[in-house]
């Protein structure tokens, strides 16, 4: 080997080793080594650094913007230990800086003061297995809790609460069809399902938390607002497939409409003038959280005394809204229950609901109820066969129902 070859190989292992041995090595994490004091109790390491994008949307936001990371992160109520500073210092048990925060850790069945505010309870959803089934968004939060697509619990709260896309895909029975015959129902077939999916976007933003006002019941339930609003193609003005209470009543002289075939005023009827003004969440309240209605409309007795119907419910013990069926307000003992000496009373609604499940007690009282029902060119001499008061020759029809969004049902003899 040349010397000048021996040469150039000695002079680069030096400069390997003075570059690996020089105490000016290029750092790839500039201030890598300037610790931060973690000598106090409390957190003094800045997370918006990192997290700068949460604090945009925490800026933005209606509720827990003046709350800190730490409020909800690192949550003392919850017995777990997070590291701290001190002599000794603590690592942390279950979590290190920080953990994931149930929304029910603050909003339990009793609530909790975090950060010198209070967090109001999440009524239903603090009990075992969320509530009982009159929990109308009970399904939400356990669909959300058992998906592995999700985060738990917390993404069917995310979905209404904070500014955050959701899709939820509804899935029920159609072609339900019945025979009622002296009141009695001699069959019950339903058959296939119906599928509809409600997409709202928004920004997106899981930590921009919304105000109570800006949660809007129809961008969820869509086929529901659709229904009112549109009826069915086939009756686009007089059949409404999910209308619970009417608008106005003022006796004679009522506003609603009374176009159908016997010239009745309507009950569980929105008139078409109303229809784009009035379906909100006021409205949709005023049956499935009545006591909220009542605290926030104490003279409004437009249907029935809120006091008494709000006794015949459990709205007083959801977190946002009662799932409803027939029987709640039309059974036997309660407020709204019918009266007629045929046989149509509080006690047949309540064997309606003993004797089927509760998706199909909607469509099965409707399945008469709903004007665009009653066959056509039957009216008057044909009425005595639901309506004379001589059972068991009333309560007569073949009924065969299309569930919702399409909602159409018809009713034979």
């Amino acid at each position: 080997m040349r010397p000048i070859t021996v040469a150039i190989i000695i002079v680069g292992i030096v400069s390997l080793v003075l570059l690996l041995t020089s105490t000016n090595v290029f750092s790839l994490l500039p201030e890598q080594h300037a610790f931060i004091n973690i000598d106090s109790s409390s957190n003094d390491i800045d997370c918006v650094p990192c997290h700068s994008r949460i604090q945009d949307e925490l800026d933005n936001s209606s509720l827990h913007g003046s709350l800190s990371c730490e409020d909800c992160h690192r949550f003392n109520g919850t017995g777990i230990s997070f590291a701290e500073g001190g002599s000794p210092a603590t690592t942390g048990e279950e979590a290190h800086a920080a953990y994931m925060p149930r929304c029910l850790d603050c909003h339990d069945s009793d609530g909790t003061s975090v950060g010198g505010k209070y967090a109001k309870p999440a009524r239903a959803f603090c009990d075992e297995n969320y509530g009982c089934d009159y929990s109308a968004h009970k399904a939400l939060v356990s669909k959300a809790n058992a998906s592995s697509m999700s985060v738990g619990e917390n993404e069917a709260c995310l979905v209404c609460h904070t500014n955050y896309s959701c899709e939820l895909s509804y899935s029920y029975f159609h072609d339900i069809s019945y025979n009622l015959s002296g009141w009695d129902f001699n069959s019950f077939i339903y058959s296939g399902t119906r599928d509809y999916t409600a997409k709202w976007n928004k920004s997106g933003a899981k930590h921009e938390f919304l105000s109570l006002d800006n949660i809007d019941c129809t961008k969820c339930h869509e086929n529901i607002y659709e229904a009112l609003i549109n009826g069915t193609d086939r009756y686009p003005d007089d059949y409404l497939t999910h209308a619970p209470i009417e608008i106005s009543h003022s006796g004679a002289n009522s506003s609603w409409d009374t176009n159908n075939d016997w010239n009745n005023y309507r009950y569980h009827y929105v008139p078409s003038a109303n229809r784009i003004t009035g379906v909100n969440n006021s409205y949709c309240f005023k049956c499935h959280k009545v006591n909220k209605y009542a605290g926030e409309h104490p003279t409004d007795s437009t249907t029935y005394a809120l006091a008494t119907v709000t006794a015949d419910t459990n709205s007083s013990d959801v977190h946002c809204a009662e799932a409803l069926w027939c029987q709640t307000c039309h059974g036997n003992g309660k407020s709204k229950e019918p009266v007629d000496s045929s046989g149509h009373t509080g006690t047949f609604v309540d064997d309606v609901a003993s004797d089927h499940a509760r998706t199909f007690h909607g469509d099965i009282c409707m399945g008469c109820h709903e004007a665009a029902v009653h066959p056509s060119g039957e009216m008057g001499t044909s009425c005595f066969r639901c309506h004379a008061h001589h059972p068991p020759s009333n309560g007569n029809a073949d009924v065969y129902i299309e569930s919702e969004p399409s909602g159409l049902a018809t009713n034979t003899w």
